[in-house]
């Protein structure tokens, strides 16, 4: 079987091997991760380092450095050639000849999570629907004390994690692996079912759109205040009507326009639904989802 190593090693990137194999490092500066040695299991908490930039390894006691297909040889003991097979069976990669499509992360790699925080439960999300979302704590790895929500495909194959920190004073609050592209999908897209009458309301964050799930009604998120070609295809991919809410702050209220202007011209059935300042779509309740969807636009 050919594959094709170079590309694999532009697409897959050692956070993602690290996520995969459930290793916790720290972080060390811009762009540097450091801890004992996955590979020799050393005792020394500075052996090992990684540079999320250059996409590089290194073991400074025992093992030496590399890219990600050195770090898989040298971990489960293969040949490149193996090991470049290990990777690709792992994330599921397709390019294996001159077809070319993007794999951006890891894809169906499932990390182990808490459903039952109390964040979650300060954002009324009850285990019941974070099962359902497959979001929870995490405590390992890149999504290291956050809350991981997965990103899926219209196939439900999830393409990656974002963390919510549950710390208020902990920046980036929502933390993309390096290199996905969260503009080629929508969130929670995979359950939205194909030419029901009934809108779609179209949010900006995670929790938004899962709070109105939860109240029964159908939700995408943009994650974010801008809307990609790739997200106008998905919208009109499934044949439904739509609801543009997002935040009432300022920002929230230029998007509005900005983004109803582009749905307008792309000939997508919705309708504007501009909230109170500070209000956000979290803070409706059922009575008010109603009223808003309405039998009719």
């Amino acid at each position: 079987m050919y594959v094709a190593i170079d590309k694999i090693k532009k697409e897959v990137t050692m956070v993602m091997l690290l996520q995969y194999y459930g290793i916790n490092l720290r972080e060390s500066g811009k762009n540097s991760l450091v801890g004992t040695c996955p590979i020799h299991h050393g005792d020394n908490p500075n052996a090992f380092h990684v540079d999320t930039e250059k996409n590089l390894f290194n073991c400074f006691t025992h093992c030496g450095g590399g890219s990600i297909i050195d770090f898989v040889m040298k971990k489960e003991k293969l040949s490149c050639y193996r090991a470049a097979l290990r990777i690709y069976k792992i994330f599921h990669s397709h390019e294996t000849g001159p077809k070319e499509q993007n794999m951006q992360t890891q894809k169906n790699v499932k990390l182990k999570l808490r459903f039952d925080h109390p964040y979650l439960e300060k954002r009324n999300v009850t285990s019941h629907i974070a099962r359902f979302f497959q979001l929870g704590f995490c405590d390992f790895g890149l999504m290291k004390d956050r809350i991981a929500i997965p990103i899926a495909d219209i196939d439900k194959n999830i393409r990656a994690y974002c963390g919510r920190t549950i710390h208020p004073d902990v920046s980036p609050r929502y933390l993309f692996p390096k290199g996905f592209r969260k503009s080629q999908y929508l969130f929670n897209n995979q359950n939205i079912i194909h030419g029901s009458p009934n809108p779609v309301f179209i949010v900006e964050g995670f929790f938004d759109c899962i709070h109105i799930h939860a109240l029964g009604f159908d939700s995408v998120a943009l994650m974010g205040t801008t809307i990609s070609k790739q997200q106008i295809d998905l919208l009109k991919h499934t044949g439904r009507r739509y609801v543009l809410m997002l935040d009432g702050d300022q920002t929230g209220k230029q998007a509005m326009t900005r983004i109803g202007s582009i749905l307008k011209k792309e000939n997508i059935s919705f309708k504007s639904v501009y909230l109170c300042h500070k209000n956000e779509p979290e803070m409706l309740s059922k009575d008010d989802l109603e009223d808003i969807a309405g039998p009719h636009f």
